[in-house]
C-alpha cells in the first residue's frame, strides 16, 4: 500500500503544479518585463553618462558588454527573488517526514503571515520581514518578563497607542499615562485615577459604594464583592481562612448598612472605616442597631446577628482582622479619590474610555487593596452591563443598580481590554481568575502580566494553569530564572533531530549508523539565553516563534504618537 500512497502524493503534487502554474508564469513574465525595462533605462544612463557610446544598438565595446551583463543580470535575479518572495515558491518544500520522537519546529513566514494581516493587538515584530505582528482573537493574552526587560515599552505603550478600543490598564509610574494620555484622549474619554499625583494630572475618583442601591435584589452579592476584594486571602495559609471570611461577612454588613442608612454624601467605604474603628460601646450600640434594620431584605441583621453570637476572642480576632484589611482607607488621599465617582466601569462597553490605575511601586505593599478593589468592581461591572443587556425588557444599570431602560451600543465595539501589570501585586483574586476562564464571551480581554511563572504559581498555586490555558497568546522575554526556563521549555516541545554513529572493527570495514532522536526545541539554558531584542511568543495553534521585541520611542510607527519624557 506504500507505493499506492506514494503515487497518489505524486499525482496530487503534479496536479496542483499544473493549477498554479499558468498563474505563476504570469507573474515571473510581469517581473521580467518590468525588470528588462528598468535594466534598460539604467543601462541607457551608464552608456550616456559613463561609458559615452550610443544609447542605442547592441554593446559595442568590450566595457559595453560588461555594463550590459552586469545591469540585465542584477535586474533579472532580483525579479526572480521578489517572485520567489512575494509567491511563497521558496516556502513549498515540504515538512520534514520523520516527527516519531516530537513535532515542534519554530513558526515560518506562512505561520505568521496572517498575524501580519491582523488588526488586533500588538504583540511583536517579524524579524524576517520587519512587520508588526498583531492578534486579533478573543482569548486572553499572558506575558511574563523580568523587571526592567521592556514589558512597559515594549507591550503596554505600543497598544495603549494604536489599540482602539476601550481599556483599563494599571500603571505603576504613572508613565503610561503621562506618555500615552494624549493618544488615547484621540479615541474617547481618559480617567487618571492617581491618588497620590505622580503623572502630575488632575486624578478622577471613583466612589464603589455609588453603584450600590438600597432597592437592588443584588445589594448583598455587591458587597460581598466588595469584601472580598477588601480582603486579602495568603495563599496556601488554611489558618487565616476563618477569620478572614468572618471578617468578609461583617464588612459585607456595614457596607450594606452604610449604604441603606446613611446620607449619599456619607456612603463610602471611608464610612465603613469608621465603623471599624469605634470605640467598644459605640460599635456594639451600632451593631444592635444593625439587628433592627429589615432592609437589604434582612441581611444587614444577620450580619450584625452572626458578629454579636461570637465569643469575645473571637469576635475581637474577626474585627482586628477587618481592621487589618481596611486600613488603606485612612489615607486621606485613598479616601479624596474614593468620595466620588466621575464615570462607571461599564463605560468601558459602550464607548472608547480609558482608565489608568496609577499606584506607585513604594506603596504598592500597603495599598495593593485598592488595586484589587477597582479591578475587582470593573470585571464586576463589565459582566453585570453585559447581562443586562443579554436581559429583554428591562435591564439591571450596572452604573446605577436601578431598573431603567438598557444603554444602547451605538456599534460593535471591540473587547474592553484590561492591561494588568504587575499583576502579583493584586493577590489572589478569585473575581480575575474567573474572568481567565468565563468572561470572554463578555466583551473583555485580560492581559495579565507578570515577572515569572514563580509569581503566578505562588498565588494561584495548582489553578494557576487556568491562566495559561486560557491565553491565545503567551509572550515571553528576559527569562532570568530556572523556573520558568523549565516550564517554557516543557511547552514548546521536542523535536526530533538525526544522529550518526560510527563503528569500526579490526579487519571490517567502517560502519556507519543514522538514527534518530528526541531533544527540547529550546532547552532551558538556550531560552535564557534568547537575545534581549528578542521575545518567544506562543500563539494558540501556531509552532513557538522567534519574534523582535517593540520599543516605542525606536521604532517609525508610533513616531508622533506619544508624547516626549525627559530622561
Amino acid at each position: 500500500m506504500s507505493w499506492a500512497f506514494t503515487a497518489f502524493r505524486l499525482l496530487v503534487g503534479i496536479g496542483l503544479i499544473a493549477w498554479a502554474a499558468p498563474f505563476v508564469l504570469f507573474i515571473a513574465a510581469v517581473y521580467l518585463l518590468i525588470a528588462t525595462l528598468i535594466g534598460t533605462f539604467v543601462l541607457a544612463l551608464i552608456r550616456h553618462y559613463g561609458l559615452h557610446v550610443p544609447i542605442s544598438g547592441g554593446p559595442t565595446t568590450f566595457l559595453d558588454w560588461v555594463a550590459t551583463i552586469v545591469v540585465y543580470g542584477s535586474a533579472w535575479c532580483t525579479a526572480v527573488v521578489l517572485l520567489i518572495v512575494n509567491t511563497g515558491i521558496g516556502l513549498w518544500s515540504p515538512r520534514k517526514a520523520d516527527d516519531s520522537h516530537g513535532s515542534a519546529r519554530f513558526a515560518d513566514r506562512r505561520d505568521l503571515a496572517d498575524l501580519e494581516a491582523s488588526d488586533g493587538l500588538l504583540i511583536g515584530r517579524n524579524r524576517h520581514t520587519g512587520r508588526l505582528l498583531r492578534y486579533g482573537g478573543p482569548a486572553h493574552l499572558l506575558t511574563l518578563a523580568p523587571t526592567r526587560a521592556g514589558k512597559g515599552v515594549g507591550t503596554v505603550i505600543p497598544n495603549l497607542l494604536m489599540a482602539e478600543r476601550p481599556v483599563l490598564v494599571i500603571d505603576p509610574k504613572g508613565e503610561n499615562a503621562r506618555i500615552a494620555g494624549d493618544a488615547r484622549r484621540r479615541f474617547g474619554p481618559v480617567h487618571v485615577l492617581d491618588p497620590f499625583e505622580v503623572t502630575g494630572m488632575t486624578s478622577a475618583a471613583y466612589n464603589p459604594l455609588d453603584r450600590l442601591s438600597p432597592d437592588s435584589l443584588d445589594l448583598g452579592e455587591d458587597a460581598a464583592s466588595l469584601a472580598d476584594a477588601l480582603v486579602m486571602d495568603p495563599p496556601d495559609q488554611v489558618s487565616e481562612a476563618h477569620w478572614n471570611e468572618e471578617a468578609k461577612a461583617i464588612l459585607g454588613g456595614l457596607i450594606m448598612f452604610c449604604v441603606c442608612h446613611e446620607e449619599p454624601g456619607r456612603r463610602s467605604l471611608a464610612t465603613v472605616r469608621e465603623y471599624l474603628t469605634l470605640p467598644p460601646d459605640r460599635l456594639r450600640a451600632l451593631l444592635e442597631l444593625m439587628q433592627e434594620s429589615d432592609a437589604a431584605h434582612g441581611l444587614i441583621a444577620r450580619a450584625a446577628n452572626r458578629f454579636l453570637g461570637k465569643a469575645d476572642r473571637e469576635a475581637a480576632s474577626v474585627l482586628s482582622n477587618a481592621q487589618r484589611h481596611t486600613h488603606f482607607l485612612d489615607s486621606p488621599r485613598i479616601a479624596k479619590c474614593m468620595a466620588r465617582s466621575d464615570f462607571h466601569f461599564s463605560d468601558l462597553r459602550h464607548g472608547m474610555t480609558s482608565v489608568f490605575l496609577v499606584l506607585p511601586p513604594n506603596r504598592l505593599d500597603a495599598y495593593s487593596r485598592w488595586l484589587r478593589l477597582l479591578v475587582s468592581q470593573a470585571l464586576q461591572d463589565i459582566a453585570r452591563d453585559a447581562e443586562a443587556a443579554q436581559t429583554p425588557g428591562m435591564a439591571l444599570s450596572a452604573a446605577q443598580g436601578v431598573s431603567e431602560a438598557p444603554r444602547p451600543v451605538k456599534r460593535a465595539l471591540p473587547p474592553a481590554l484590561f492591561l494588568l501589570d504587575e499583576f502579583a501585586a493584586l493577590g489572589r483574586l478569585e473575581a480575575v481568575e474567573r474572568a481567565m476562564g468565563l468572561m470572554a464571551g463578555y466583551g473583555l480581554q485580560l492581559w495579565p502580566i507578570l515577572q515569572d511563572m514563580s509569581q503566578l504559581n505562588a498565588l494561584y498555586g495548582k489553578r494557576a494553569g487556568t491562566f495559561v490555558a486560557n491565553a491565545g497568546v503567551q509572550q515571553v522575554f528576559g527569562v532570568n530564572d530556572l523556573e520558568t526556563a523549565q516550564w517554557l521549555s516543557k511547552m514548546i516541545g521536542q523535536e526530533t533531530t538525526g544522529y550518526q554513529t560510527q563503528s569500526y572493527k579490526p579487519g571490517d570495514a567502517l560502519s556507519m549508523t543514522q538514527n534518530v532522536t528526541g531533544r527540547d526545541l529550546l532547552t532551558p539554558d538556550e531560552i535564557m539565553q534568547v537575545h534581549p531584542d528578542n521575545q518567544l511568543l506562543r500563539v494558540q495553534g501556531r509552532p513557538t516563534a522567534i519574534a523582535r521585541k517593540l520599543r516605542y520611542y525606536a521604532d517609525p510607527e508610533f513616531k508622533g504618537l506619544y508624547q516626549p519624557q525627559d530622561q
